[in-house]
């Protein structure tokens, strides 16, 4: 297991009803490669200014995200598999759906796109790729 600090850039981009929203984001975190794949960690604040720490675990053709603090949720995006997640809002806990369309890691690059739907109707499509360069 070896784990590296480095800077991590984020990219999301979410389709809804047409519309495309684009977020970016870099900072430092750590890269972590273990015997079964990757894990990355990094800290992000909101436009208010709260911070939530993130850990994107890939194994395999699954990524799970763990975001506490602020904006806290468990999200697990699998490839070619519908999976049912957590995701807090300061109304309560929504329970949403995730289906992983692709998931590719090579060259210091995680890539994802997955479908968010809630009680079976299709929310948003979205896109994750997140660089790393190790310091």
């Amino acid at each position: 297991m070896m784990k590296h600090n480095a800077t991590i850039f984020v990219k999301g981009i979410q389709r809804v009803d047409g519309d495309k929203d684009t977020v970016e984001m870099s900072g430092a975190g750590t890269v972590e490669t273990t015997e079964k794949g990757l894990r990355l960690c990094y800290s992000e604040y909101d436009d208010e200014g709260i911070r939530s720490d993130t850990a994107l675990t890939l194994i395999g053709e699954t990524v799970k995200i763990d975001r506490s603090g602020g904006n806290e949720m468990t999200m697990i995006v699998q490839k070619g598999k519908h999976r049912k997640c957590s995701y807090a809002t300061p109304m309560g806990a929504l329970l949403i759906g995730t289906y992983g369309t692709h998931l590719s890691h090579g060259g210091n690059t995680l890539s994802l796109k997955y479908d968010l739907d809630m009680n079976s109707v299709l929310m948003s499509k979205n896109e994750l790729e997140i660089k790393y360069i190790i310091d």
